[in-house]
């Protein structure tokens, strides 16, 4: 009854006083907040939070959201028509408010109330000129004063423009240098807005005070034109002196000569704030700025000092970081460019010495990779090519440790994703041109060093390069070499016949069938052929492949073996990784088969290399294989001649670069002489540290088979017949990866059975191998010897894995 009786009063007083419209309101606020100004004392103390103005101010901004939910064809209301109109001017009166910040406070308001305008609204007509001229004032305004309490409010405001001029990149056009006024007049206040709101900003500069009286250089920033300077009148200000005409042409160079961007020369100021919010916020903006998709706008932000100085932050960081960090820590971070700890508020606080420099360092690597990604292709590349002139060229040679820098770049190349950093970054790494570069050769110089933790972290660079590898980096490490098969050499027809009716000699043969560590060997070997056999005939593969598992799976003796030496365990992850390896390289200019113009490359399946003839049984053990059974050689032998002939004569061959046919046509001109093939320096580098592997640590050990077993999986018929055939016919002086591993099996049959009870120390250190127990790390006694043969044991049944996935995976494309 009585809320019936209060309706009817408010109806009578409606009829008698109608209320005010939407206009009316907004009017009535306005006027308020004028009126606040007008009786304004400049002693007062009060903050602006203390008064009325905040909230007249925000019921404008209602008013206008609430009067364009009502518009549903589109137009603009009566509201924010008077603002577009200039018949209230309340964007001027924000920026006056945010260049005088009366009262305290008054600054940080006008820039949420700006931002929040901008967003709150579906259509805030930026286009207009009484809307972005005092917006353009603003964020002049804003910049006028580095690091200042409202960096949070001037950068939202930025970002909340680089959104509306993503949603309609025409806006971009605003914050040229044509459309933005003369910088003097956007730093004044206009003379209707200074009698609207009658407050000078004032200077609080002492006076008479020396330490004030410094004559600072002006921030970079500042001396950046946002504006056309007229020529003439620029050079007169000069005085024609020599110097000053000098620095005029310089200047005029650099920052006049083209159009300018607002909003990334803005946006930049803020990359060095202490604030790290400020910051990503900065950088979502250049980010975002970056990504539109007009050339004029991409050429706008290369010919601004955007790359240069986002580069040169990543340097300083890069410099930062304390010379002696654990390169192990570095491997360990996992940071993204929005990343921002907990513990960062707390600047006592680290998780490891170097762990702050190193965190910022990386979080920026990634902004950048990121930028890449988004960026316009314009931007992109010249992006990569400061970050190859300031980043690549210059840190790493001024590096304090080359250890630390070896895992830092390292580190760097595995996080990049953005294809033209690396590019670069191979480039950088292998050169170009017919000579060897120099940082390669240095990366070698290192492996080869005795400084094994120097060792380790280049052998994790490397790792890194032919994971990221690109076609270039790969054809300058290895490919180069073997596109001519200059390690390829025919044998004597004599040789093979001599070496034949050495094994077949009954009387050799039985005197060493009398050793009965031969004839535990050869049961080893058959347990071997039959795993080999059943695998093969689960696969469904050629049997011409048994050999080269065999010859794998049989370098390491049987009385050194620490495990069962099969290679099923190794099948899945060699089928993942080569299915991985043929779709990275499916665009590369790679030949699918073998180009031989000799037809003896058929004898690669000769008699002579197969794993019956292993040359450490015959100089340790004094032993010798039975002759296997007339079918089994018959059946082996006609394998061999369709297999290889088949191969020889289905060829499809690509051009190699230019870089290879150099060394193609070096080694076809000394093809019929006995020179030693050059494996290139890497190669060299490799062999040399595989054949020294039971003098190294097993991380170094485990680091350089990794590194193997990846060139291995790559789909190249040249680098596949070198690395991955052990039967290869070659010179002496030639060196394999089969040859290799068959001195270093040499060796260690050699020098463990001097162990005492070496058996028992080979198991239980696969043992404490095998479990990853961090604490086995941390002992110092270790056994390189035994380690060695336990990574040489596995590494050999990796190859045989990746030798069988790679056989199978050939037979099934020629099905």
């Amino acid at each position: 009854m009585l809320s019936r009786f209060s309706d009817v009063l408010q109806t009578a007083a409606d009829v008698l006083a109608p209320p005010p419209t939407r206009l009316e309101d907004f009017e009535y606020h306005w006027k308020m907040v004028l009126n606040f100004y007008r009786n304004y004392d400049e002693k007062t103390k009060v903050h602006i939070e203390d008064t009325r103005v905040p909230h007249h101010l925000h019921q404008m901004l209602q008013l206008i959201v609430d009067e364009e939910k009502e518009q549903n064809d589109g137009t603009v209301g009566p509201c924010l028509e008077s603002i577009i109109q200039r018949s209230i001017s309340l964007l001027d009166v924000l920026v006056a408010l945010a260049s005088v910040d009366r009262p305290p406070g008054a600054r940080a308001m006008a820039l949420s109330l700006a931002t929040a305008l901008l967003r709150r609204t579906r259509r805030p007509c930026i286009n207009s000129a009484h809307v972005y001229r005092p917006l353009q004032r603003m964020l002049v305004q804003c910049n006028e004063s580095p690091a200042s309490p409202t960096e949070k409010e001037e950068v939202e405001l930025l970002l909340t423009l680089c959104g509306l001029v993503r949603k309609e990149t025409g806006l971009a056009n605003i914050f040229t240098t044509p459309f933005v006024e003369d910088k003097a007049s956007l730093l004044s206040i206009p003379k209707d807005i200074q009698t609207l709101i009658p407050i000078k900003k004032k200077l609080h500069t002492p006076k008479k005070n020396p330490l004030f009286e410094v004559n600072m250089t002006p921030s970079p920033m500042k001396t950046v034109s946002i504006v056309r300077i007229n020529k003439d009148d620029n050079c007169q200000q000069s005085n024609s002196s020599g110097d000053d005409h000098e620095s005029c042409k310089s200047q005029k160079t650099v920052n006049e000569d083209n159009d300018k961007f607002l909003l990334i020369d803005l946006l930049l100021s803020y990359l060095n704030s202490a604030d790290n919010q400020v910051v990503l916020r900065a950088c979502e903006g250049i980010m975002i700025v970056s990504s539109l998709p007009e050339d004029d706008i991409a050429n706008l932000v290369t010919s601004s000092p955007a790359c240069e100085t986002i580069i040169d932050k990543l340097v300083n960081k890069y410099r930062a970081i304390p010379s002696d960090v654990d390169p192990n820590d570095v491997d360990h971070l996992n940071i993204t460019w929005a990343y921002v700890a907990q513990d960062f508020g707390d600047k006592s606080y680290n998780r490891f010495h170097g762990y702050r420099e190193l965190t910022s360092f990386f979080s920026w690597l990634d902004y950048v990779d990121t930028l890449m990604k988004e960026c316009h292709p314009t931007i992109s590349s010249h992006l990569a090519r400061i970050f190859r002139c300031h980043f690549l060229d210059a840190v790493p040679e001024a590096a304090s440790g080359a250890v630390l820098s070896s895992a830092l770049l390292a580190k760097c190349l595995r996080v990049l994703d953005a294809s033209d950093l690396i590019q670069e970054f191979s480039s950088w790494l292998v050169g170009e041109g017919e000579c060897e570069w120099s940082v390669l050769l240095s990366l070698v110089d290192n492996c080869l060093t005795d400084k094994h933790d120097l060792t380790l972290e280049t052998l994790r660079f490397f790792e890194a390069i032919i994971e990221k590898g690109t076609e270039h980096s790969m054809e300058r490490l290895v490919l180069s070499r073997v596109w001519s098969r200059g390690y390829y050499h025919s044998p004597p027809n004599g040789a093979l016949q001599d070496e034949r009716d050495r094994l077949n000699d009954v009387s050799h043969a039985r005197e060493r069938e009398r050793n009965r560590e031969a004839m535990q060997q050869m049961q080893h070997e058959e347990k071997i052929n039959s795993q080999v056999s059943e695998l093969l005939n689960d696969g469904g593969t050629d049997c011409d492949i048994h050999r080269v598992i065999n010859s794998f799976l049989l370098v390491v003796p049987r009385a050194l073996l620490s495990a069962p030496g099969d290679c099923e365990h190794y099948l899945h992850d060699a089928h993942r990784h080569y299915q991985l390896w043929l779709d990275i390289t499916s665009t590369y200019n790679w030949p699918t088969e073998l180009n031989w113009n000799d037809n003896t490359a058929s004898s690669t399946h000769s008699y002579d290399s197969r794993p019956e003839a292993d040359i450490h049984l015959d100089d340790v053990f004094h032993t010798v294989h039975r002759q296997k059974t007339d079918k089994c050689q018959n059946d082996r032998s006609a394998n061999k001649s369709n297999s290889d002939i088949d191969t020889e004569k289905s060829i499809r061959h690509k051009d190699p670069c230019p870089f290879s046919q150099a060394l193609v046509h070096r080694h076809s001109e000394a093809s019929n002489s006995e020179e030693e093939f050059d494996e290139g320096p890497f190669l060299r580098m490799i062999f040399k540290l595989l054949s020294s592997m039971p003098d190294q640590p097993y991380q170094v050990n485990l680091h350089l088979t990794s590194i193997i077993s990846k060139l291995a999986l790559l789909p190249h018929p040249y680098l596949h017949e070198y690395l991955l055939n052990p039967n290869l016919p070659t010179a002496k002086k030639t060196r394999t990866l089969y040859k290799t591993l068959q001195e270093v099996a040499k060796r260690l049959t050699m020098e463990v059975p001097r162990i005492k009870n070496y058996k028992k120390i080979i198991e239980n250190t696969r043992q404490q191998l095998m479990s990853e127990d961090p604490a086995y790390d941390e002992i110092g006694d270790h056994n390189q010897l035994v380690e060695s043969l336990i990574v040489l044991e596995e590494f050999c049944k990796e190859l045989a894995a990746i030798a069988f996935v790679k056989y199978q995976h050939m037979a099934q494309m020629n099905c």
